[in-house]
């Protein structure tokens, strides 16, 4: 069955690409902040938008200081996806690095967007909604010991 082309929507340029990364302390609990769009508020892994010039590492260290205040070492790739959005609109390509705090006092950045930053028991994954949907496999990679190489996790756009 051919592939339906999809047109590109007007005045849309290359995809987004966002590094989130995922830290897991000692006691196993997952650093997450919490954003506000308007009246909504989500929980989300600490990265964001690469930019120009910027490698994949230098991007997480960079965001984790500026919205925790903490500084990490970058120690694996863990996962690849996207969300798509099904008008096309937005295409973002998630990168999800692992990173273990090497110093820096958490507190929440400056970024309007930022209503919050705490450790979480990764047992809380089960039930909390993050965005996007990553929960489950980063439960998985916990159980594992966060073996084996980068899995492409298809689009998670929900």
């Amino acid at each position: 069955m051919a592939k339906q082309r999809i047109k590109r929507q007007h005045g849309s340029t290359i995809p987004t690409t966002r590094v989130s990364v995922v830290v897991v302390s000692d006691d196993r609990q997952i650093l997450l902040v919490r954003h506000r769009k308007g009246n909504r508020r989500s929980w989300v892994l600490p990265g964001g938008r690469l930019e120009y010039g910027e490698t994949f590492g230098e991007c997480a260290i960079r965001e984790i200081k500026e919205e925790t205040g903490l500084d990490i070492e970058v120690e694996k790739f863990l996962f690849l996806s996207e969300a798509l959005a099904p008008d096309r609109s937005r295409h973002i390509i998630n990168v999800y690095l692992k990173g273990r705090i090497v110093g820096g006092i958490m507190r929440i950045g400056n970024e309007p967007v930022l209503a919050g930053v705490d450790f979480v028991p990764a047992s809380d994954l089960e039930t909390r909604e993050i965005f996007p949907p990553i929960g489950k496999r980063i439960l998985e990679a916990i159980a594992n010991g966060f073996s084996g190489g980068i899995q492409y996790l298809g689009n998670l756009r929900v």
